[in-house]
C-alpha cells in the first residue's frame, strides 16, 4: 500500500557513532540513513499525485535550515527520534492541513524517526543517554520539501520522491 506525505530530509552528522551509544541498550531496526525525514504532513491516500502537484506549490513555503538538537522517545509505541523546534514549520503542517481539509488529531511533532525499538535492555542507562544528547547538534534538517510515496513492505518502508519543490 502506498501512501504520499511531504517531507524535508534530514542528515546526521555521526549516525554511527549513535547507533554505537545506543548498541547496548537497545535493540530494534535503525533506519537507513537516505531514509531519514520530516513528515510535514501526511496524505496517505486521500488526494491523488495530481491534485497533490497543483495545489502543493499554493501552500508550501520557504523554511529556514533548522539543526536536530536532541533525541526523543515515543512510549506509546517504541520509537527513538531525533529533534528540534519550530515555530514555522508547525505553523506549516497546520496550514496544509487546514488547506486539504486532513485532520489534526494530535499535535504535530517535528521528528526524524531513528529506530523502532523492539527491546530496551535498561530503561535508566536510555533516559541518560537520551540526556547526553540535549541540545548537542545532531544533525541538519535540508530545506527543500518533496513529496514522497512510501511503500511498506516485509523489508521495511522503501521511500520514492515524486518531486522536489524549489522555493
Amino acid at each position: 500500500m502506498n501512501r504520499i506525505f511531504l517531507a524535508l530530509k534530514a542528515q546526521l552528522n555521526d549516525y554511527d557513532a549513535l547507533k554505537s551509544d545506543f548498541s547496548e541498550i537497545i535493540k530494534g531496526r535503525w533506519v537507513d540513513s537516505e531514509n531519514l525525514h520530516v513528515t510535514v504532513c501526511f496524505f496517505g491516500n486521500t488526494y491523488g499525485v495530481n491534485e497533490l502537484l497543483k495545489r502543493l506549490p499554493e501552500v508550501i513555503e520557504e523554511i529556514e535550515p533548522l539543526e536536530l538538537t536532541s533525541l526523543g522517545y515515543f512510549s506509546h509505541n517504541n520509537i527513538l527520534y531525533a529533534t528540534t523546534t519550530s515555530p514555522k514549520l508547525e505553523k506549516l503542517n497546520s496550514c496544509i492541513c487546514s488547506s486539504f481539509s486532513l485532520p489534526q488529531i494530535k499535535p504535530y511533532i517535528l521528528h526524524v524517526t531513528l529506530m523502532r525499538i523492539k527491546e530496551m535492555k535498561d530503561k535508566k542507562a536510555f533516559n541518560d543517554m537520551l540526556s547526553k544528547y540535549e541540545g548537542k547538534s545532531i544533525g541538519t534538517i535540508e530545506t527543500t520539501m518533496q513529496l514522497m510515496d512510501s511503500n511498506l513492505s516485509s523489508d521495511g518502508a522503501k521511500y520514492k520522491c515524486i518531486k522536489r519543490f524549489k522555493l
